[in-house]
């Protein structure tokens, strides 16, 4: 199976200059443009137009992060059940999900935080001592819900997150130098403890970041309901990446009809996964019926059309939602040619990766304060939603693209890959 000498072709590095082209951009671009944002959310004195920069950030960062520890998941599940259709894929798990992206996703939460310390933009209204005074909720739920917890819960999340991932990243390195089968076993048996931590780390910490916007409301499948978004658009997001450069090397050698279909087919779960979640999620409070629980699910759903031109008219962004991320690719895939062939796949891909972006619209803005107008859509209330939305990914994708150029595209110490696309009829 394993082979620490494995030769490769000739066009080997051709990969790694492309992706080394997007670092210097990407990154200047990115960090200067975070600065002035952040120093925007620092300077500005108007009430309104802070909270709209927060609330801009906090949904940019949100989408970012979600694919950021969605990769990091499946790298573990990776080691976890040494699987051979995630060696495809594993280099950009590793770039995307690994502590580096991990610790920048960190440091670009910094400015939620302070915003947050200075009672500025009030994102997360159980900060605010103001607020918590006047609302016996916010009383009962200060326990959990204050400012140090807060961020100590944010930085043991994050911080095990990277430690986990160096450390699989460390184990990977040493296995190429020296082909030595134990480093596997070893990822093996972290990976799987890795994934029970992991699981449970981000359903608290989707609970901090994005539920605790709207502290009068909880469910307890919202953690497993974003986490099941959030891996299926990172998977997409791979994909998506190795289907364009399938005809290079040293894809060229590895990409089959069969590698194909078993990745379009986890799609394709994590498709369902999400429909179930989603579905779970509003029949639980559908069923229970409280004032408290309903309360997310009746800000999204207003429909005013056609009388109700200026009002907002979150429900057909929702409609839109349901139909595009769950019926459309689910339907899109269930075609066999689909997921045999890397053009039509990668058309899915990234139809679900802007289905993410809409989902994850849906979830951060209508907490942090009505924006969308659809009755004719007016893009200045969102212009800010989209800048954050960009200038975070240019960061992401710098640091992504970072690791890509340092590492080559196919793991060294295994040929499964190769002698399954040898073998193919």
């Amino acid at each position: 199976m394993t082979d620490p000498h494995l030769t490769h072709t000739e066009d080997e590095g051709v990969l790694e200059k492309k992706f080394a082209k997007y670092v210097p951009g990407s990154l200047f671009v990115g960090v200067i443009a975070s600065l002035a944002f952040f120093a925007s959310i620092l300077l500005t004195t108007d009430q309104h137009v802070l909270t709209q920069l927060v609330g801009s950030w906090m949904y940019g960062w949100t989408f970012w992060m979600t694919i950021t520890f969605s990769m990091f998941g499946l790298t573990m599940l990776h080691h976890a059940v040494r699987g051979q259709w995630t060696l495809s894929i594993l280099r950009f798990l590793e770039a995307g999900g690994g502590w580096k992206a991990l610790v920048t996703m960190g440091a670009l939460f910094v400015p939620i935080v302070i915003s947050m310390i200075l009672h500025k933009g009030h994102l997360y209204h159980w900060a605010d001592p103001d607020a918590v005074k006047h609302d016996h909720v916010l009383q009962w739920k200060s326990a959990y819900l204050n400012i140090p917890g807060f961020i100590s819960r944010t930085v043991i999340f994050i911080g095990m997150w990277a430690a986990l991932a160096w450390g699989m990243k460390n184990s990977v390195k040493k296995q190429e130098r020296s082909g030595e089968f134990k480093y596997e076993a070893g990822r093996s048996s972290w990976g799987a403890v890795g994934l029970v931590f992991f699981v449970l780390s981000v359903t608290f910490a989707m609970t901090d970041w994005v539920m605790s916007m709207e502290p009068h409301w909880s469910s307890t499948m919202f953690g497993p309901w974003t986490l099941m978004g959030g891996v299926g658009a990172a998977l997409a997001l791979c994909i998506l990446l190795l289907c364009n450069n399938a005809k290079t090397a040293p894809f060229n050698g590895v990409v089959f009809p069969g590698l194909t279909k078993d990745l379009g087919n986890m799609l394709f779960a994590f498709t369902m996964l999400w429909g179930y979640t989603s579905v779970s999620q509003y029949l639980i409070i559908w069923n229970g019926n409280l004032p408290e629980t309903t309360s997310y699910f009746a800000k999204r759903s207003s429909m005013n059309f056609p009388a109700g031109m200026e009002a907002n008219n979150w429900g057909a962004l929702g409609l839109a939602l349901i139909i595009g991320r769950f019926f459309v690719p689910w339907f899109w895939l269930l075609a066999p040619r689909t997921k045999r062939t890397p053009e039509a796949l990668r058309r899915v891909c990234g139809w679900v990766l802007v289905m993410h972006v809409l989902d994850v619209y849906m979830l951060v803005v209508p907490a942090t304060g009505d924006r969308v107008k659809l009755g004719p859509i007016q893009i200045g209330n969102n212009a800010l939603d989209i800048v954050a939305l960009f200038v975070i990914g240019l960061v992401w994708w710098g640091i992504f693209s970072l690791h890509l150029s340092k590492f080559p595209f196919l793991a060294r110490y295994d040929s499964r890959l190769q002698e399954a696309k040898a073998h193919a009829h």
